[in-house]
């Protein structure tokens, strides 16, 4: 069985590349299919050589090969932004195609700053700066705003380093053929320009649709949950958008987002 995988930060519009890209004729597609990858996530990135954490990969994929039949489907792929630490795994065990997927941080990081991602009592175990990265020293000092956008930038310069190919979400979204040039690389299928129109024009699952749906939540429950929301790019401070621009403008430049 061949394989592929997208990955990228969390937040990057990549959620519905997976109904898109099931259209093809003998892939079968998941976005983020095992709760498990949550666990593993931190395990990777704080000891990505750890023997536990490669058995727990080896025996995730073995499950799905002795469950699955070259006649239900000949490709196997993931839109998975919770193995971005396991790309050099993927690539060695699986032989699988890898594409990392970037988004302009100007609409990541006002998205992740709406959920729970470095909130005091968060259940997450929280990606920070190891000691040989820039920002280690001056971590306990930045605020929610600041630590996002060095999320972005620390996730994004990583899977610049580990995947040979990337794409934009803005480009595959807006151009067929970039599309199109993405299915050729992970070796899939052609998908009609007609059915990757139909998906892009669904409803997306935006930082403002999620607000919305969580503030309706929270109506329909009667309960009270402060919900944050730094807004568009347009309406920060002068102060943030400095501070954005230090933190992420480099690897935004280096992605082709000219901030």
């Amino acid at each position: 069985m061949k394989y592929f995988f997208i990955t990228s930060i969390g937040r990057s519009g990549t959620a519905f590349f997976a109904n898109l890209l099931n259209k093809a004729q003998g892939v079968k597609c998941f976005h983020e299919p095992y709760r498990q990858d949550y666990a593993n996530l931190p395990l990777a990135y704080y000891s990505n050589d750890l023997m536990t954490l490669k058995d727990r990969l080896s025996e995730r994929f073995r499950l799905i090969n002795s469950k699955v039949s070259l006649n239900d489907f000949a490709i196997y792929g993931e839109v998975n932004s919770l193995l971005r630490y396991n790309t050099q795994w993927l690539k060695k065990s699986l032989n699988a195609k890898i594409v990392h997927v970037v988004r302009d941080p100007r609409k990541v990081v006002p998205s992740i700053y709406s959920r729970n991602v470095y909130k005091d009592g968060s259940s997450h175990l929280e990606i920070i700066p190891k000691n040989d990265d820039k920002f280690s020293k001056q971590w306990k000092n930045m605020d929610r705003f600041d630590k996002i956008c060095w999320y972005w930038t620390h996730t994004n310069n990583m899977l610049l380093n580990d995947v040979d190919q990337c794409f934009r979400f803005e480009d595959l979204i807006a151009n067929y053929d970039v599309f199109a040039e993405m299915c050729r690389y992970i070796e899939i299928p052609e998908i009609s320009k007609k059915a990757w129109q139909m998906e892009i024009a669904k409803p997306k699952n935006t930082s403002k649709y999620a607000l919305f749906r969580k503030r309706l939540k929270l109506l329909v429950t009667f309960k009270s949950i402060k919900i944050e929301d730094i807004g568009d790019f347009e309406q920060w401070s002068p102060d943030m958008k400095i501070r954005f621009k230090t933190i992420c403008g480099e690897t935004a430049q280096k992605c082709g987002y000219d901030i």
